[in-house]
């Protein structure tokens, strides 16, 4: 679960504790007249996967007040989860407000679960009972070419849009939460031999010792994905949507790969979600009626025993499936709108000065106010230092590191 629920709980927390505002958006807001509760929030996840789970403790704060994580964690707190036959797996404090388990720790399909909090100060908090169930494996993972709608304006967004397709849904439940990492392979086809660095007035020449033609981006998931196979007499969960990239958005080179992660999750998890679901997609301001606070599992054992505690724990099986797929194995209609500078580009072989270069000097006056934005977006690469001739392209075309990192994730095969 991670940083998304801390996320979209923060944002929740955030909106929820404004009670009454002026609605004349020219007036300024005054900040004094909110009130505020100082509430706790859990952000907690176990799963039949041996690993390090991890369990986040923070506390809300004012409009106005300081969203750092550390300023707001709820440190010093003791933290276990318990099993239906009594057996505790403690939490360790790994950094304020992060509680790990250790590595080897596993839940396990069909016992329950739950998670008990007692803070520095003594305040102590417990979940319900949440179930552990198996997730089934994930069929396939595809894409599709899309054009997204964006909220109620008359625009639209061409992209890729991922999909799931689970056949044997034969487990004790029918509703899921999904998880996303990604990748792209950005390989760049004039990698950098040559630096060109200008200082004071004069432009000196470095050999580049380094390999940055190939580099690496990743990103991971930000927002709610669900799904349940309820409708479905049987029981088969699919084309469900997992991730969508617009096409502008979609760097790559020469691999992509996606990790979807299926956790298994109980009804009230899925109605949980659901609702804060719900709540990011009606595109809200701070001026729109709220519903109230979204209260999840967890509850004070003392008193008072009605306080508020935002967050879930959540008990899920959790399988995953990964695919790498080429340029080839995307929907090809989706390049026709994604930028691909390097395609086609052609490199420029130049013989003069880098200034005179930069400043389009060997061209006729009146052609290098058009020409100077041409070759703002060119950069040396090559250079040869007994002739003077130099190389440039395009600058997305000659150093990765523009687009990604040199870092290549442990999974990539």
């Amino acid at each position: 679960m991670g940083n998304t629920t801390y996320k979209i709980t923060a944002k929740f927390c955030f909106i929820c504790l404004v009670l009454s505002l002026p609605t004349a958006c020219i007036e300024e807001i005054d900040t004094a007249s909110f009130t505020y509760e100082k509430l706790l929030v859990v952000d907690a996840n176990i799963s039949d996967q041996a690993k390090a789970h991890e369990v986040r403790l923070f506390y809300t704060s004012p409009i106005d007040g300081d969203v750092d994580d550390t300023f707001n964690a709820a440190t010093g707190a003791t933290v276990w989860v318990e099993d239906n036959l009594g057996i505790r797996t403690y939490f360790t404090e790994q950094s304020s407000g992060n509680y790990l388990s250790s590595a080897s720790f596993a839940g396990e399909a069909g016992k329950s679960y739950t998670l008990f909090i007692t803070t520095r100060e003594g305040k102590r908090y417990q979940s319900s009972v949440e179930k552990l169930v198996p997730a089934p494996e994930i069929t396939e993972i595809y894409n599709r070419f899309v054009v997204e709608p964006v909220g109620q304006e008359a625009i639209s967004t061409p992209g890729i849009q991922f999909f799931i397709d689970v056949e044997d849904d034969s487990q004790s439940t029918q509703f899921y939460r999904y998880e996303w990492t990604d990748a792209y392979q950005i390989i760049v086809p004039f990698p950098k031999k040559w630096e060109a660095v200008y200082d004071n007035d004069v432009w000196y020449f470095f050999e580049v010792n380094e390999d940055i033609s190939e580099c690496y981006r990743e990103s991971r998931f930000d927002e709610v994905v669900l799904g349940t196979s309820i409708n479905n007499i049987n029981r088969e969960l699919l084309e469900v949507p997992i991730k969508f990239s617009a096409a502008s958005e979609f760097d790559i080179t020469t691999m992509y790969s996606i990790e979807v992660t299926q956790r298994a999750i109980s009804a009230e998890a899925y109605s949980y979600y659901r609702k804060i679901e719900l709540f990011n997609e009606s595109n809200g301001s701070l001026f729109d009626k709220q519903q109230g606070v979204i209260v999840g599992n967890i509850s004070s054992i003392d008193s008072p025993p009605d306080e508020k505690v935002l967050g879930y724990f959540e008990a899920s099986g959790e399988s995953s499936k990964r695919v790498f797929l080429e340029l080839s194995d995307l929907d090809q209609e989706v390049f026709e709108y994604v930028y691909q500078p390097c395609v086609g580009s052609s490199i420029i072989e130049y013989e003069y000065s880098m200034k005179t270069f930069y400043e389009a000097g060997d061209l006729p006056s009146e052609v290098r106010p058009v020409e100077i934005p041409v070759r703002e977006r060119y950069e040396l690469f090559d250079y040869r230092p007994w002739s003077g001739v130099k190389y440039f392209a395009y600058k997305q075309c000659v150093d990765c590191r523009k687009r990604g990192s040199l870092q290549k994730p442990e999974w990539w095969q």
